[in-house]
């Protein structure tokens, strides 16, 4: 009977017998279903600000550590590159000594004086002689193949603003120096100090001593190499003292928002550069007798392991980042606070709570309004109660449903829904509040897109680069792979979005009858790698097709190179031309690897190459020639040292052992296989790492000599 009743009619029925049930009934439904519409908006407020919230900082967090990430690596990858400059100079140091050892009557020598007899604070060369040494006439004929040393130790001290002195010790007992210090000890024997001693223990290479401060408070740190005399022998030490203040404050002036610094530690862990450096209360050997997250971080990052770290430093928590410098074995590190971080992250929430507990203030006091209304109207006239419930029930519960039904689309993620908005009474209000917070979060979340469309549109313009860049290497292999002489394969892998890598492989005379092929790695990776790839490619064909000379070519583009090379950038260069009538291979190296050769069915070894600088650092580099005969069957592999210095998760690398067996492996397999098997090998042993350097390879298989052009 009452089912096809409206509802409305109900309730008239019900108050007309009842009315003043009727009402306390109405009033009690009307109370109670605002107040669960009170709990549902606050809950679905809360949690639209704490959802808005984690999605803005870890999308903050995701993009700080990838910009703050790319800071550091750039930062170390300059520093490295001022040290590895030194370490090349330290070696051509040794190996202008041994030259002057080798031909005592090539250079007529000078006297040397005491350092008394110098004067102080002009660069001039000395020596002493440790205590107990005799001035004998052989003592003195190695002194005087020694002061010939000064021309090129002067030029160096003079053109490395970064060098305090150039020295050597001799076995026989000589200190040798150029300098602008006339400090003399008369105790001093070189063969007894930290620098001698230590490059002893490793001869035939430059080695790198731990930091200390000099009489004056500044950091130094000293890089030494041993020497040999013509018969082969050790016969002494060569090193430079280096100041660290510019290195340090290029570090220290790399800030980034409010709070954020760099510092470098040493391969202990110790500070060797820092904001609060030289503060009585600053510790700068942040592992002693510590073991908080900041030093967990520190240790993790001396094992080789350099993700980003989030820690307490001073009772802040700080992100911290880093970088290696693999010359020294230093590491570069980026601190900035959390907070500094996910501070507009924090502002929104901050935001989306007031206005929700706005929101929720207004809804409480239309509450306490309404039900106001309820007492009076149920006081003043229960006979009027019918009508009046009738149009209450119009005007409050249906607005109020409205809202919720909103209030659910926005909670389940449809900020484009709005609150229809009839009146202007306090629901009304509260729905025009709602819909400025929507309008708000639209608009932060606009922004987050804006954001998130220009990094997409950056990695878009990468990727278009390195099409351009891979368009530049020679790609058709069936030109040289479909003839009876010769096949080969060749490959760049960047470890970016584009390199510094690059091969080149072309004819050198129409009548194809001779061969260039090219190999070379630009120092540092990226963009600017990447630029100066294409100049260095550029060059070194051009000077190679003009004069079929490897030797002279790298002498040619290494001068082109170092004019106005700001930046201090660099590429090594194997660099070879085959004539194929005769077999004669001509080539020459530029601080390249060694690449692999394997005669006719025998294993690979590494070719022996004569010593050359990598082009760009000094203009007077000499780049000497070599030739051998390829035979029939005869195998070449050039690659860049991406190959035999891969990195695998635990820091480790590939090595040259590991190689060479590898290619002994599938020595007998065709160019291409050969490559994908070294590849694979490579692929097995970083088992998923992250691919630290550009990997490029050109495998050439010789088949026969020249005889005529056709098949």
């Amino acid at each position: 009977m009452f089912r096809n009743i409206k509802i409305g009619t109900k309730i008239l029925c019900v108050i007309l017998f009842i009315s003043l049930l009727t009402l306390l009934i109405i009033s009690i439904i009307s109370y109670t279903e605002m107040l669960n519409l009170t709990k549902y908006s606050q809950d679905a407020n809360i949690q639209l600000g704490i959802t808005a919230s984690e999605r803005s900082r870890d999308a903050l967090l995701a993009q700080a550590e990838d910009y703050l990430g790319n800071i550091v690596t750039e930062q170390a990858a300059g520093t490295n590159s001022v040290l590895e400059r030194i370490y090349s100079e330290v070696t051509g140091m040794a190996i202008f000594v041994e030259t002057l050892y080798a031909n005592p009557s090539a250079f007529s020598g000078k006297p040397v004086p005491l350092p008394p007899d110098t004067q102080e604070g002009i660069p001039s060369a000395k020596h002493s002689l440790a205590p107990g040494t005799a001035r004998t006439a052989a003592l003195n004929e190695e002194l005087r193949r020694i002061s010939s040393a000064e021309y090129m130790f002067s030029i160096l001290l003079k053109n490395n603003p970064v060098l305090d002195t150039t020295y050597l010790g001799t076995e026989s007992g000589i200190s040798y120096r150029y300098s602008p210090s006339s400090d003399y000890n008369p105790g001093y024997d070189p063969r007894k100090r930290d620098w001698y001693i230590t490059a002893m223990a490793g001869p035939d290479k430059a080695v790198w001593l731990d930091t200390y401060l000099d009489s004056y408070g500044d950091i130094c740190i000293t890089c030494a190499r041993t020497y040999r005399d013509s018969n082969g022998r050790i016969a002494g030490v060569v090193a430079v003292d280096i100041f660290l203040e510019s290195i340090i404050e290029d570090i220290l002036d790399l800030r980034v928002g409010i709070g954020g610094y760099a510092f470098l530690l040493d391969r202990k862990g110790d500070y060797i550069a820092h904001p609060r450096y030289g503060e009585e209360s600053f510790n700068t050997g942040p592992l002693t007798g510590r073991d908080g997250s900041l030093q967990q971080a520190i240790r993790a990052m001396i094992g080789g392991d350099h993700r980003a770290y989030e820690v307490e430093d001073e009772g802040e928590e700080r992100y911290l980042l880093s970088a290696p410098l693999n010359e020294t074995g230093w590491i570069l590190c980026f601190s900035i606070p959390v907070q500094e971080v996910i501070a507009p992250a924090n502002e929104t929430k901050a935001e989306i709570d007031v206005f929700t507990d706005d929101a929720q203030q207004y809804i409480r006091k239309t509450l306490a309004d309404i039900l106001l209304q309820f007492i009076i109207i149920f006081a003043v006239s229960a006979i009027l109660v019918v009508g009046f419930s009738f149009a209450l029930s119009l005007t409050i519960i249906r607005p109020i449903q409205e809202l919720a039904l909103s209030v659910k689309q926005i909670g389940s993620g449809n900020f484009e829904s709005k609150i229809a908005v009839k009146g202007k009474d306090e629901i009304a209000e509260l729905g025009n509040a709602f819909n400025k917070m929507i309008l708000d979060l639209n608009e932060y979340i606009k922004n987050l897109e804006i954001m998130t469309a220009e990094k997409e549109r950056i990695n878009s313009e990468l990727s278009v680069a390195a099409n351009i860049q891979s368009d530049m290497l020679p790609r058709i292999f069936p030109k040289f792979n479909n003839n009876s002489w010769l096949a080969l394969f060749a490959q760049m892998e960047p470890a970016k979005h584009v390199g510094g890598d690059f091969y080149d492989f072309f004819y050198l005379n129409p009548e194809e009858t001779e061969l260039c092929f090219v190999i070379a790695d630009v120092s540092g990776k990226g963009v600017p790698a990447a630029l100066f790839m294409v100049i260095a490619k550029t060059l070194l064909r051009t000077h190679m097709l003009q004069s079929h000379d490897p030797a002279l070519a790298l002498k040619q583009v290494n001068t082109l190179l170092c004019e106005d090379n700001t930046l201090s950038m660099f590429v090594t260069a194997f660099i070879c031309s085959l004539d194929l009538k005769t077999g004669i291979l001509k080539y020459a190296n530029g601080g390249h690897n060694r690449p692999l050769i394997a005669k006719a069915k025998g294993l690979y070894q590494f070719m022996e190459l004569k010593k050359g600088r990598p082009l760009g650092l000094l203009e007077n580099s000499v780049y000497l020639p070599c030739e051998l005969r390829i035979q029939p069957g005869d195998k070449l592999y050039l690659y860049t040292d991406g190959v035999n210095e891969a990195m695998n998760a635990e820091g480790r690398q590939l090595g040259n052992d590991v190689f060479l067996s590898a290619a002994n492996e599938f020595y007998d397999l065709p160019p291409r296989q050969f490559d994908e098997a070294i590849r694979r090998t490579i692929g097995a042993f970083v088992n998923g790492a992250e691919q630290s350097d550009d990997i490029t390879t050109l495998a050439i298989s010789f088949r026969a000599l020249y005889e005529n052009k056709h098949i």
